[in-house]
């Protein structure tokens, strides 16, 4: 399936010419595309999408025309979402309505995708991966974004909305009353030289439905607003910048100036298959897979300190992987003549989703003149996977409509889930012996917790259709969630006598007692009780014989949660004006790192906290739309989000007297429920139909689309109480101005889009600041161990002040053009050229990620390291599909 480099030359070459034209073709039929409202809670069936308020639904129609390849694409013309950047990782998902990261819940067909795992400590460097898997665009047959709280269909993480991607079906490659069909598709975007092939086939008859897709990935790495082509030297670990890459290289300078994007080559691999037979009418069982592989290769010298000195410097290669694995089964029962039961179906899905940061590290030897590199070896590889594995069980219920008088009719569905899930990391580090080639692992050095999560939940809910002018829906959903921590790196650390005895800060504590000392902790056990332990272990035993109910550590938690939500479309003035009213919950539940990680390094500690609540919001959203003529259609909404038991980040420095026993000199840290937020919006939408006003023969739309919103938060200090703040992740005020023009023979059709993004403003980005103090304590005498010198009080002050990175953030207006045209009937161009007047910009979501503890904080004092997270320059897309 992959193409070989001469072969997509000249493909290249064919289809530039046509991409000047900016032609596109709009198909003739439109295949069935899925509907998710809130009254379903599995994808319902229509001939045309029908988007609920706060949705947008995009179809394999608009994916393939507006030439979405990645997350980012999936959400260039939404006003209200954004994609969360994080460096080496790729994303953490989306930002929507003020949050990001696990505050959206991702999911595939239902089945939610693994949460980012944040770990503060290795956070800064890149060491763990901390990114969300992002399935393949490819081999969906349509996405659904839902801004605002969705926990009533999602779960966990819809705190601020959801993504829920649909996998394609047996049906989505036939056309017309055909038994079979599929394509072939080669493409190419220029802003990462990404290669594209796929290709498709199904069948489906009276008795099977089947398909299989496959698609293939191989691209460099995206392009700041630069445009330079990929270097494969860059990627070698004798690479060493030049003065005209990087302002400050030299053997011992700042890495973090370099001006170019990383330079990245990946491959990725994607396969789905569904296989369905029909035993009857009434009965079908099923099976499904999926598979997708990722595999790249970074240089990642920007986030190093150094670039390599004569001796050494740590030269740093990534080889990460992201990949998922899923297969499972499914029945539906579709009673024929039912009067009350419309359908039931019962499925099985397994999926496992790896994320690994495998890093590994050169030493490297200069010249005299550190001109070159005289050699570079493999010292160190850093091999940190996390593996996620699900398996879920669903069961749904849906009635038909119920006729109860007066009281109108009614709709039901009942859904309920259990969900086993797995999540294990590890942390090793393979040592390479450049004189003899033995290779020591050393899996001694890191500790962090495993856990079992279980949750079932259960929802109903009712369709209610009144009349023609009223309808509503109304829900509620309970979950029960529980987790169990556990070790998976080694059984000896399971042993908990064991653990117990060691409680000292042994000086060997990495090698005799991490596991121990971090996870059995005791509860109310300062460092000056640690010193008695020290002087006695007699003592210790007896203190652990008599008090054995106070030793915590990888405690069980468990909690529950109730959403609900509901709409109302009420007709004000039939035919004409209709106002839609929407409420919905939303929660989160805490990580596993948030609830049980006590791991320390580098002076940094982290404090386990098994008693952190959900995060929750509620959302409420009205909007009007108003039909002021057959063919203008305008709408005004607003939406108000208020967002509660925000987990926070405590950060404070140690002292002897520690209540939490936070090490002295050290920085620790803790997940907290401090915060609580709000944000409000306002949109407007203008949609009009204007070919019979140009008296064109063809179709021609045009639409304009506004937003804007105001956020804050309040956040509780360590010296000044609760201040209020920004959330930084509120997108910012735009406005999306856009054209279609379809041929009267539906042979080509021509997009323009403008998309005016205003800049962020000083007083909308309120950030907490903060400044450590050492003072040293007076007649102070150390006893204990002497690399934590308890002589020495820390403390942090807190202050609020504008983000010092706002003055980067400008207006910029953006344009856009794309289309298809179709050859013939089965053969169909599609083209795109995207910021065509070349506007210079770095996308906040970009540079709102400075302001936390993050790999993009590796960015040189002078700023030079800011040129390689602009956006890209001018660039297009191009795509070719062979349709059978």
């Amino acid at each position: 399936m992959k193409a070989t480099v001469h072969t997509k030359k000249a493909l290249l070459a064919l289809l530039v010419p046509a991409l000047m034209m900016q032609q596109s073709l709009a198909q003739t039929t439109e295949d069935q595309e899925p509907t998710v409202a809130l009254e379903a809670l599995e994808g319902t069936i229509s001939s045309q999408p029908q988007e609920q308020v706060g949705e947008q639904i995009l179809t394999r129609r608009t994916l393939d025309e507006q030439m979405v390849q990645n997350s980012h694409d999936l959400v260039r013309y939404n006003t209200e979402v954004d994609v969360a950047e994080i460096g080496r990782y790729g994303n953490k998902g989306f930002a929507i309505r003020g949050v990001d990261g696990n505050r959206i819940n991702m999911n595939i067909d239902g089945v939610a995708l693994p949460e980012s795992e944040a770990n503060e400590i290795f956070s800064p460097y890149g060491y763990m991966y901390e990114g969300r898997f992002n399935p393949d665009v490819e081999i969906m047959n349509s996405v659904r974004i839902h801004a605002g709280a969705d926990s009533l269909i999602s779960g966990s993480g819809a705190v601020g909305g959801s993504v829920t991607y649909n996998t394609k079906r047996p049906t989505d490659l036939i056309k017309g009353d055909k038994n079979w069909g599929g394509y072939a598709k080669v493409g190419y975007t220029q802003k990462n030289e990404e290669w594209l092939t796929a290709a498709g086939l199904a069948l489906a008859n009276n008795k099977v439905e089947a398909i299989i897709n496959y698609a293939h990935r191989d691209g460099r790495e995206t392009k700041n607003h630069d445009m330079r082509r990929s270097d494969k030297a860059r990627l070698d670990p004798t690479y060493l910048f030049p003065s005209e890459e990087m302002p400050h290289r030299a053997p011992n300078g700042d890495t973090a100036s370099s001006i170019y994007p990383d330079a990245l080559k990946y491959e990725q691999d994607s396969v789905l298959g569904k296989f369905y037979y029909h035993v009857n009418d009434s009965h079908r069982i099923g099976v499904h897979g999926m598979y997708q592989k990722r595999e790249n290769l970074i240089n990642i010298d920007s986030k190093n300190i150094t670039n390599g000195s004569r001796t050494g410097g740590g030269v740093r290669r990534a080889h990460d992987t992201e990949k998922i694995e899923s297969y499972g089964a499914s029945y539906r029962y579709m009673p024929q003549g039912s009067t009350w039961l419309d359908n039931t179906e019962l499925s099985y899905t397994h999926n496992e989703v790896l994320g690994l940061a495998d890093t590994w590290i050169y030493d490297r030897k200069l010249n005299d003149n550190d001109t070159a590199v005289l050699s570079s070896v493999l010292s160190t590889r850093e091999y940190r996977p996390i593996k996620t594995t699900t398996d879920q069980t669903n069961l749904s219920i849906k009635t038909m409509p119920l006729n109860l008088g007066k009281f109108g009719e009614h709709s039901f569905g009942l859904h309920s889930s259990y969900i086993k899930q797995d999540y294990k990391n590890d942390a090793r580090r393979f040592n390479y012996n450049t004189t003899t080639g033995e290779i020591s692992v050393d899996n001694s050095a890191f500790s962090f917790s495993d856990a079992k999560k279980n949750n079932y939940n259960l929802s109903l809910i009712d369709d209610i259709y009144i009349n023609d002018n009223l309808q509503a829906t109304f829900g509620v959903r309970y979950d029960d969630y529980k987790y169990s921590p556990y070790f998976n790196q080694d059984e000896a650390h399971l042993n908990a006598q064991n653990c117990l005895g060691l409680i000292s800060y042994d000086k060997d504590w990495r090698s005799k007692g991490v596991f121990c000392n971090n996870y059995r902790a005791i509860a109310g056990l300062t460092n000056v009780d640690r010193d008695k332990f020290l002087a006695n272990p007699a003592l210790a035993q007896q203190w652990i014989a008599e008090n054995a109910d106070k030793v915590i550590g990888l405690n069980k938690t468990k909690f529950n949660r109730v959403t609900w939500g509901g709409k109302i479309n009420y007709a004000i003035i039939p035919n004409k004006l209709t106002a839609r009213y929407n409420i919905g919950t939303g929660f989160l539940a805490p990580t596993v790192t948030q609830l049980y990680s006590n791991f320390g390094m580098n002076g940094v500690q982290q404090v386990p906290n098994n008693h952190l609540k959900p995060e929750t919001s509620i959302n409420q959203e009205l909007e009007f739309d108003w039909k002021v003529q057959d063919n203008i259609n305008l709408t005004l909404g607003g939406y108000y989000t208020k967002y509660d038991d925000f987990i926070h980040t405590r950060y404070w420095q140690g002292t002897s007297r520690d209540p939490k026993g936070c090490r002295a000199g050290n920085t620790c840290l803790q997940s907290l429920n401090l915060d609580e937020a709000k944000v409000y919006g306002l949109k407007l939408g203008v949609h009009a139909d204007l070919s019979d006003y140009l008296n064109s023969k063809g179709k021609f739309n045009v639409f304009a689309n506004f937003h804007t919103a105001k956020d804050s938060a309040i956040v509780e200090t360590n010296n000044s109480g609760k201040v209020k703040i920004n959330t930084l992740s509120a997108v910012p005020t735009s406005l999306l101005l856009g054209g279609t023009y379809n041929s009267p023979n539906d042979k080509w059709q021509l997009n323009t889009r403008i998309n005016y993004i205003q800049r962020k403003k000083a007083d909308d980005v309120k950030n907490i600041e903060s400044v450590v103090k050492r003072t040293t304590i007076p007649n102070c005498t150390r006893t204990y161990y002497p690399i934590y010198n308890d002589c020495t009080e820390w403390t942090t002050s807190e202050y609020i002040s504008s983000y010092n990175q706002v003055h980067r953030s400008k207006s910029v207006m953006l344009y856009d053009v794309y289309g298809s045209y179709k050859f013939g009937k089965n053969l169909i161009l599609n083209a795109g050229v995207y910021n065509i007047t070349n506007v210079k910009y770095i996308p906040w979501e970009t540079l709102r990620q400075f302001a936390t503890t993050s790999v993009n904080n590796m960015v040189d004092k002078e700023g030079h390291g800011f040129n390689r997270y602009t956006a890209p320059g001018r660039n297009y897309a191009v795509s070719l599909t062979y349709e059978f």
